[in-house]
């Protein structure tokens, strides 16, 4: 409702105009529906005439009046938020606004905006919201309305705002709106009901639309984001940052380069790949070398900088330590991948140089968080299989070729070779190995998730048996984990001819949190 003293102004002012007139000729106000909100047209511009004695005592009335009619208006603000209910969104076009009251362009008294009305819409209904209000830079305007959207209605609130540093936009709607609220930093406020008020205003525009879990909401608006300041972004799947500690960077290049970050006080060198077709958001594939050999050798052996340039993947390929002693894979030191018995992610260097090399990727080549990968052979494919068990929250997949698990007391406590495409047809044969102790490098997870493996392993392999990788296979299997197997028939302890291209299909559709 409009307030009784904004109408005794309006009818007195009528009033005036008809029994007086405006200027020499007389006028009545004139209805205009535009896209079916009525509107006031009001009188012409007069030629201004000389004033005589009575005009000049009116003219002094006037003054006196205005006066009066400032000091009230300053006092009365329920027309900016007054509201008209209307039952139904057709009923719309029958809706007249109340005139407008204003001062000449040099006065300074405010404008009282017209009541809007509180318009329901049923599920599916386009809204056109529509004032226009251009309003200066800086200034705040409250529009005032409500619009309740049922649930599949489209709100196209149709406005540009000028939107400082620091300013908040909130712009919400029930599940399965649509909101398309376009700002633009700087631009007049603008919506359209029929009517142009075009002066400037000191109220707030005050959208508060409620916003339910899975609304889509479009704002379009850039924020400013401060130094220090956290943004959650929040979409579905991604693990959680890593506060890993370490030094270095990875150069903004691309091709196939040597970068070094220090994890732990020790400076590791990581050879990597990084394609010109790499995109805005490449996967990252990690790949670990065996026993005494170092990045360049698994990267030129596995074909990896191949797979790198012809499916955008960014790969990295670290060198491991010299190790003191022996483990349950070597028998005195020798350079290779620290896994069992040090299982903690925050004390086992290679563990951390893992997860450094994660989120310098991340940092410098934007690399999809989902979509990281891990590979190894031998030596590295135990690494690749530790963590993989490790840091399953990060690692979306993993394969080993000519590793497995160990359940002997050492690797070299099963000597197995036998011949055939499957494990099944290897169980058969005589001297297949009857392990049962610990499982290493890590065990395979009973609940929750392991990471899908693609093991490979050839069948007469001297070093490593291909028993422990037919052994990580069932276990995996029995425990719910996918996994694929392939077994290379006659061949021995060497990589598959171009393995990463052999592995990448398994990798490549599987994002974190895939069964």
């Amino acid at each position: 409702m409009v307030s009784s003293r904004a109408t005794r102004v309006y009818w007195s002012v009528v009033a005036a105009l008809l029994l007086g007139g405006c200027g020499d000729e007389a006028w009545t106000p004139s209805m205009v529906n535009d896209g079916g909100v009525s509107s006031i047209v009001g009188p012409p511009d007069a030629a201004a005439d000389a004033p005589d004695g009575d005009d000049a005592g009116a003219d002094a009335a006037d003054a006196a009046d205005a006066t009066r009619r400032d000091a009230d208006d300053a006092a009365d603000t329920s027309d900016v938020t007054d509201v008209v209910d209307v039952d139904d969104a057709s009923d719309l076009g029958t809706v007249a606004l109340p005139d407008v009251g204003m001062t000449d362009d040099a006065g300074a008294d405010p404008i009282d905006v017209p009541a809007v009305p509180d318009v329901g819409f049923d599920a599916g209904s386009p809204v056109d919201v529509g004032v226009d209000v251009p309003v200066d830079r800086g200034v705040v305007v409250d529009v005032g309305f409500d619009v309740p959207v049922d649930r599949g209605s489209v709100v196209d609130v149709g406005f540009d705002v000028p939107v400082d540093r620091g300013s908040i936009v909130d712009v919400p709607v029930d599940r399965g709106s649509v909101v398309d609220v376009p700002v633009d930093r700087g631009v007049d406020v603008g919506f359209d009901v029929g009517f142009d008020v075009g002066f400037d205003v000191g109220f707030d525009v005050g959208f508060d639309v409620p916003v339910d879990r899975g609304s889509a909401v479009d704002t379009g608006v850039d924020v400013p984001v401060d130094r220090g300041s956290v943004v959650d972004s929040g979409p579905t799947g991604l693990p959680p940052a890593d506060p890993v500690a370490y030094t270095g960077t990875f150069a903004a290049r691309t091709g196939r380069f040597t970068a070094n970050l220090t994890v732990q006080g020790e400076r590791r060198s990581i050879v990597l790949v990084v394609p010109t077709n790499a995109g805005s958001s490449p996967p990252l594939l990690l790949l670990f070398h065996g026993t005494n050999g170092d990045g360049a050798v698994v990267m030129t052996e596995s074909n990896a900088q191949a797979l790198a340039n012809s499916a955008g993947v960014i790969v990295a390929a670290p060198s491991s330590r010299w190790r003191p002693s022996g483990d349950f894979d070597h028998a005195t030191e020798e350079t290779y991948w620290e896994t069992a018995p040090n299982a903690d992610v925050n004390n086992n260097q290679d563990v951390m140089l893992a997860r450094a090399i994660m989120v310098e990727a991340q940092r410098a080549y934007g690399v999809d968080p989902r979509r990281i990968y891990a590979m190894g052979h031998s030596n590295g494919a135990f690494f690749a299989e530790f963590i993989a068990v490790l840091l399953r929250d990060r690692i979306a997949a993993y394969s080993e070729n000519s590793g497995g698990l160990v359940r002997c007391a050492r690797t070299s406590g099963c000597t197995f070779q036998g011949a055939g495409a499957t494990c099944a047809a290897l169980r058969s044969q005589s001297s297949y190995c009857t392990c049962a102790g610990p499982e290493l490098p890590a065990a395979v997870p009973s609940t929750g998730r392991m990471p899908p493996g693609f093991l490979t392993h050839g069948t007469r392999d001297p070093l490593v048996s291909v028993f422990y990788t037919c052994t990580l296979a069932d276990l995996m299997t029995a425990r719910g984990h996918t996994q694929v197997t392939q077994l290379f028939n006659g061949e021995g302890h060497a990589i598959p001819p171009s393995w990463a291209q052999l592995v990448w299909p398994f990798f490549a559709n599987r994002r974190l949190g895939d069964p």
